[in-house]
């Protein structure tokens, strides 16, 4: 039953965090697009503004230049913001969450197997196969081991 409850726990876990996760991509792809649109629309007008101000105190290709590194200087500024994206701290705790929940569930699961097991030990007789009690823990242990290591 431990097992089940664990599994319960490491799903919401991961469905807490695949929530927050997209929710992050989401809102990055929505502020991504946003500035795009806005930015080219701002360098646009910026461009026409700046170079007709430009004109008249530089040539024409020394305005077109500095236009340019203003331009690299605002996109490397948008790039740098869209890489930067962590993980929240609720999604790092769900993940936290999750894997700790399928740990104990792993090894709940094997106790439930182990002790399978032993009861099968204990209480199934074959038809053509004499039983012998065993004498102490070592001797039971040993026997269960074989038994499962036969089956793979």
């Amino acid at each position: 039953m431990r097992a089940v409850e664990l599994a319960k726990v490491a799903a919401n876990a991961e469905a807490l965090r695949l929530r927050q996760l997209v929710h992050r991509q989401l809102m990055r792809a929505v502020y991504g697009g946003v500035a795009a649109i806005f930015g080219i629309g701002v360098l646009v007008l910026l461009h026409v503004v700046a170079y007709d101000l430009l004109v008249p105190h530089v040539s024409p290709v020394v305005a077109s230049l500095i236009l340019l590194v203003v331009d690299l200087a605002i996109a490397g500024v948008c790039g740098m913001q869209a890489l930067n994206s962590k993980p929240s701290l609720i999604e790092e705790e769900a993940l936290a969450i999750r894997k700790q929940a399928l740990t104990d569930m792993r090894g709940s699961v094997t106790m439930m197997a182990l002790a399978g097991e032993a009861a099968g030990f204990a209480f199934r007789r074959s038809r053509n196969v004499t039983v012998v009690k065993p004498r102490g823990t070592v001797r039971l242990v040993g026997d269960l081991a074989a038994r499962m290591l036969s089956r793979r």
